[in-house]
């Protein structure tokens, strides 16, 4: 196999890592169909906060294109930005399209880590636990909590140590001084 062909494939793996990570933010955070509100059943009058809790989270301005260049390069445009809108979740990408480097932030919607703590059960199977709460899952994915949201960030380039999960220990707490 020649290199360009090893590169291809390695940016293709890391494309469909990346559009795994993306879907499946969409799909985390929403309550079924049959389940209320927690606001709207709450008699406790404290539906305000939950109110204010639920705002939505714009994850493409947690982290600055000069923090996002630092790690990958010159990027193209942020996004996509996946989820409901209704649920206070929110998802940006920023990608080099020279080298297929690229960061992935995805913010849970509020509830999604109840105290301050991640699910005791990672969607990822098993993780590596690592600083403040985060845990490292294959891939370059780390999980970590925002007070009550789950929240991912994926960093992929082409390093093969754990430069890369020291990269998204620094910009997981770029992330959670500002959300």
């Amino acid at each position: 196999m020649t290199d360009g062909e090893v590169r291809r494939r390695g940016r293709w793996w890391r494309a469909c890592a990346a559009a795994v990570v993306i879907s499946g933010a969409a799909a985390c955070g929403s309550a079924p169909a049959d389940q209320p509100a927690a606001a709207a059943s709450d008699p406790s009058g404290s539906a305000g906060a939950t109110a204010v809790e639920a705002k939505q989270v714009d994850a493409c301005a947690l982290l600055s294109i000069d923090e996002v260049t630092q790690v990958i390069g010159a990027t193209g445009d942020t996004g996509p930005r996946v989820g409901n809108p209704g649920d206070g979740g929110s998802s940006c990408a920023w990608e080099n399209p020279d080298t297929y480097h690229s960061i992935t932030l995805d913010i849970g919607s509020p509830g999604t880590a109840v105290g301050g703590n991640l699910p005791a059960e990672s969607a990822y199977g098993q993780t590596e636990p690592g600083p403040d709460g985060i845990r490292f899952a294959s891939g370059g994915i780390a999980e970590f909590a925002v007070r009550d949201r789950a929240c991912e960030i994926q960093v992929v380039t082409e390093v093969t140590d754990n430069t890369d999960q020291s990269t998204a220990v620094r910009l997981i707490g770029l992330v959670r001084d500002r959300a």
